[in-house]
C-alpha cells in the first residue's frame, strides 16, 4: 500500500465519520495558502480536533508532530506514520520537537500545532505557551490561525444519536518579526498574545477563556474581511 493510497484512506475514513456524527461548517477556506511552509495553530477541544483539521485543510505537506508514547498502538502508529507525522520525545525537554518543527517548516511544508499544548477542559482558550511564536519567528514561516468550535460535544451527541454542529474557521495568515536577544522573553510573551488573540477573534466569547475581553481581539476582527461560509468542503465531490 503506497503512502498516497494510504492517506487517500485515511481522509476518506474521517471524511465519513465526520458525515455521520456532525454537521460541518467551513469558514475562511479562502485564508488557506495554496503551499507551504506556514505553521497552522489551533485551540485544542477534543481528540476529534487532529483529524478535523487534517481533513479541514487537505493539503498534501501537512505534518503533525506527535508524542513517542502513541508509538505502542499499533492503529494510532499506522495512522502517524501514513499521514507523515514526526514523532518526538516529549521526555527530552522542548528542544527535539522544536527541531524537528524548524526542519518540517525548513523543507517547505505545513506544520500543525496547539499553542495551548493540551486539550482545555474548559473548552475555551487556555493560556498558550510560546512554543508556536519561537518556531515561527525562528522560522520567518507565516501563521495561519484556525479555530474550532463543537467538537467537544460529539462524543456526547453520538451517544444520543445526534449529529453535532461544527465549525471549521480559518483567518488570514499573519507574520512575525524576527526574535531580538536582547528582549527574546518579552517578545515572545507578545508574540504568544497575538498568536491567541488571533485565534480567539475567530470564536464566540464563550470559547475565549482568558483571553476574552482583550482590546486586541477587537482590533483584529476590525481589520478582517469577512469569512466567506462554506457548508461543504469544496475539495470534497
Amino acid at each position: 500500500m503506497n503512502d498516497d493510497f494510504r492517506k487517500r484512506l485515511i481522509r476518506q475514513t474521517f471524511d465519513l465519520a465526520f458525515w455521520t456524527l456532525t454537521r460541518r461548517k467551513y469558514y475562511g477556506l479562502e485564508n488557506v495558502p495554496a503551499r507551504g511552509p506556514f505553521l497552522v495553530v489551533v485551540n485544542h477541544l477534543s481528540l476529534i480536533d487532529p483529524p478535523f483539521v487534517y481533513t479541514g485543510l487537505r493539503l498534501p505537506d501537512m505534518v503533525v508532530l506527535a508524542a513517542d508514547k502513541y508509538k505502542t498502538d499499533p492503529f494510532m502508529k499506522w495512522i502517524v506514520e501514513s499521514v507523515g507525522g514526526v514523532w518526538i520525545n516529549r521526555g527530552s525537554g522542548d528542544r527535539g520537537a522544536v527541531k524537528a518543527a524548524l526542519e518540517v517548516l525548513k523543507q517547505g511544508k505545513i506544520l500543525g500545532m496547539a499553542p495551548e499544548g493540551t486539550r482545555s477542559q474548559s473548552h475555551a482558550l487556555i493560556p498558550g505557551k510560546t512554543g508556536a511564536a519561537f518556531i515561527a519567528a525562528k522560522a520567518g514561516a507565516p501563521i495561519l490561525p484556525i479555530a474550532m468550535t463543537g467538537t467537544e460535544k460529539v462524543y456526547a451527541g453520538f451517544k444520543r444519536l445526534r449529529r453535532t454542529d461544527i465549525t471549521f474557521n480559518v483567518g488570514p495568515a499573519f507574520t512575525l518579526p524576527p526574535l531580538s536577544r536582547e528582549a527574546k522573553g518579552e517578545m515572545l510573551e507578545q508574540y504568544t498574545l497575538e498568536i491567541m488573540c488571533r485565534l480567539a477573534a475567530l470564536l464566540p466569547e464563550e470559547y475565549q477563556g482568558v483571553y476574552k475581553g482583550d482590546p486586541r481581539i477587537a482590533e483584529i476582527k476590525a481589520m478582517t474581511p469577512p469569512l466567506k461560509e462554506y457548508k461543504r468542503h469544496p475539495a470534497t465531490k
